[in-house]
């Protein structure tokens, strides 16, 4: 099997579902890491590739592919098999799968995006404002109660819609809040953070998250 092509920021959450996705079907990556700070993306050679300047993307032999939930179903779609579960072909328990990658990207990403990191990119403070303290456990919350029969977010079995969330619930770590008010949410993400790739591919966010915290310590 040719290695597919993953230009990618290693911290970014898009590029880390997608390549949790890729170590859950098995599929090797040949990662080419660019770097955000460089405006790798910005560079003509990259624009060739993606005239979008986005990442992930990926190359697969002569196709080229970009946006993250779009690789993530291109990747079950081709190595998964006749019907696997990460990305199930009955179209119900699709569907469940389609609205959580939506409700990411149009929800909670976003919550987590504006309330959380973007504030710790530029603030002298660890602490959430009181409206950004709100947006943030209504979407705690709202994974907490999605989960609360469940061991992943559409059922008993693992899918990409997990791998889509888990990487911006990530983000729990910048919170200053009491997380025990969502036991289920945290039940949830402990067990996602035990997959066996799963330190691996999200260890540079943390990594990330720590060096803006040192950052804004020192400068507070």
């Amino acid at each position: 099997m040719a290695n597919i092509q993953l230009y990618h920021f290693p911290g970014s959450p898009a590029c880390r579902s997608v390549r949790m996705t890729a170590k859950a079907l098995g599929v090797p990556l040949e990662l080419k890491q660019l770097n955000y700070h460089n405006k790798d993306h910005l560079s003509p050679e990259f624009t060739k590739i993606n005239p979008d300047q986005t990442n992930p993307t990926i190359i697969d032999g002569h196709f080229t592919l970009w946006e993250s939930r779009a690789i993530m179903r291109y990747l079950v779609g081709k190595f998964g098999g006749e019907d696997n579960s990460l990305y199930p072909r009955d179209l119900q328990k699709r569907a469940e799968v389609d609205r959580l990658l939506d409700y990411d990207l149009g929800v909670f990403r976003r919550a987590m995006w504006d309330n959380l990191m973007l504030p710790l990119r530029s603030r002298t403070s660890l602490k959430t404002t009181k409206q950004q303290d709100e947006n943030v456990m209504k979407a705690f919350g709202r994974i907490d109660t999605l989960v609360k029969d469940k061991k992943f977010l559409t059922g008993n079995t693992l899918t990409i819609a997990d791998f889509a969330v888990v990487v911006g619930f990530a983000a729990e770590v910048i919170y200053p809040g009491d997380m025990s008010k969502h036991p289920n949410a945290m039940a949830w993400y402990k067990r996602m953070q035990e997959l066996p790739y799963y330190q691996e591919v999200n260890q540079p966010f943390y990594d990330l998250v720590e060096k803006m915290k040192n950052s804004v310590a020192e400068n507070s």
